[in-house]
C-alpha cells in the first residue's frame, strides 16, 4: 500500500518557493485550516526534490510580492488560505476553542497515565495537536515507554481508560482517549513507517507531535531520530514547543521498584493483549504500515486515511495550479 503521486505544476514560471508555499496552503485547506506566516514557513513542502527551504523573511517577501500567489492565496486576519475559502477562518477559531477544552481534559487524563508503570512521555497527535479539533474528535495519544515496557504500559493504560469508560467504543462519551501508538525509548525512528516517499500526511502527523508529558527529554530525542527524513520533504521543519501552562510534571514515587517487580510479567501482558486483538487488527497486522506489532513498537491505525488525504491534496493542488 505504498503512496505514489506525480505533481503537475502547470506553471513553469513559478519558483520552487512559490509552489512549496501553495502546496502547504492547499494541503491544510483539506482540513479547513488556514495558516499563519510562521506555519507556512514551517510546513513548506519539497515537492520537486531539490527545494532546500527558505527563511521566514523570504517566505514573507514571497507572499507579499508574488503575483502568482496573490492570484491563488488570500490573506485576512493574520491567515493565508486559498481564494474562495474565507469561511475556514471562522472554522479555525471555533475549533481552537473546542481544542482548548479538549486539552484541559487531556491534561487531566495524562496526569494519571503519566504515573503508569514504564510510561516516560506522552504526546498528543492528530487534529488536537493542530488545535483543529471538532466536538466529536477523540483525544489521540502517542506514548513512549521505558525499554521493554510497551506491553505492560499499554495494559495498565487501557485498564484505566476502560474503568473510566472513555475509550473509543463507549457510547455517549465525549473526549474519548485513543491510545493509537506505543513505542519504547529505543524505537523512536519512524522512517520505516512511511508509505512511500510522498507520504505527506504521515510527515505532518509526525512533525506535529505535541508533548504534554516528557520525563526524560524524549521529545527532543524523538525529533533527532526523525529530523533527517522529515527535512528531506519539509526543509523548514522544526520542533513543536509546548506551552508551559499545558506541560505536565509527574514524578511517581516507587515507580522504579514497581517496574522491577512487573518486568517478568511482560510476556503475560503481551499474550493477554494479543488474544484480545479484534479481527480487523489481525487481518492487516504487519501487512503494511497501518498496524504494526513488533519489538518496541505498537501502532494501531486501522482507519488510516493517508491515501485518501493524499489523493484529495493532489487533486486540490493541481486544480489550483491551473
Amino acid at each position: 500500500m505504498a503512496l505514489c503521486c506525480v505533481f503537475c505544476y502547470h506553471d513553469p514560471m513559478a519558483s520552487q518557493l512559490e509552489k512549496s508555499i501553495l502546496a502547504a496552503v492547499a494541503y491544510f485547506d483539506i482540513f479547513d485550516y488556514p495558516l499563519t506566516l510562521i506555519e507556512i514557513h514551517r510546513f513548506v513542502l519539497n515537492l520537486s526534490g531539490s527545494f532546500e527551504g527558505a527563511s521566514l523573511f523570504e517566505a514573507r517577501d514571497c507572499l507579499e510580492r508574488s503575483q502568482f500567489l496573490k492570484d491563488k492565496i488570500h490573506f485576512k486576519n493574520g491567515f493565508f488560505y486559498l481564494r474562495g475559502s474565507d469561511k475556514i477562518i471562522k472554522i479555525r477559531h471555533e475549533r481552537y476553542i473546542i481544542a482548548k477544552q479538549k486539552f484541559d481534559r487531556a491534561r487531566e487524563i495524562i496526569s494519571m497515565l503519566a504515573r503508569a508503570p514504564f510510561v516516560r512521555a506522552i504526546f498528543v497527535c492528530n487534529s488536537l495537536a493542530f488545535n483543529n479539533a471538532k466536538k466529536e474528535s477523540d483525544i489521540d495519544l502517542v506514548i513512549i515507554t521505558k525499554k521493554g515496557g510497551v506491553w505492560l504500559s499499554r495494559l495498565f493504560c487501557l485498564l484505566l481508560l476502560s474503568m473510566m469508560r472513555i475509550r473509543p467504543g463507549y457510547k455517549n462519551t465525549r473526549n474519548k482517549i485513543c491510545l493509537s501508538m506505543f513505542m519504547d525509548e529505543n524505537h523512536l525512528d519512524f522512517s520505516h513507517l512511511k508509505m512511500g516517499k510522498r507520504d505527506i500526511d504521515f510527515m505532518y502527523w509526525v512533525l506535529n507531535f505535541y508533548a504534554l508529558y516528557d520525563s526524560r527529554g524524549l521529545y527532543k530525542k524523538f525529533w533527532n531520530a526523525n529530523k533527517d527524513w522529515l527535512k528531506q520533504n519539509m526543509p523548514n521543519a522544526s520542533l513543536a514547543y509546548t506551552h508551559s501552562h499545558r506541560y505536565i510534571k509527574a514524578k511517581p514515587r516507587l515507580r522504579v521498584i514497581v517496574e522491577y517487580v512487573l518486568r517478568p510479567f511482560s510476556i503475560i501482558a503481551e499474550s493477554i493483549q494479543r488474544a484480545k486483538f479484534p479481527s480487523r487488527i489481525r487481518d492487516i497486522m504487519n501487512q503494511d504500515t497501518r498496524v504494526r506489532v513488533e519489538d518496541g513498537l505498537l501502532k494501531f491505525h486501522v482507519n488510516d486515511k493517508r491515501l485518501e488525504h493524499l489523493e484529495a491534496f493532489v487533486k486540490k493542488y493541481e486544480k489550483v495550479m491551473q
